[in-house]
């Protein structure tokens, strides 16, 4: 329902590859990319450094 209530532009799309979810992005200039930094947040972020220190 709050996705009903607010501004076109602060709706977003997870940026995980496997996640579906919208998300209000709130945050100071808008450029949140996760829907939950528990989650998908932390997944991409631990992916990256992986990549990084396997390579």
């Amino acid at each position: 329902m709050e996705l009903l209530t607010q501004p076109a532009g602060q709706i977003k799309e997870c940026a995980a590859p496997r996640c579906t979810r919208l998300y209000v992005d709130r945050s100071h200039r808008g450029s949140r990319r996760w829907c939950d930094m528990t989650r998908c947040g932390n997944r991409a972020k631990a992916a990256a450094h992986r990549s990084r220190h396997h390579a």
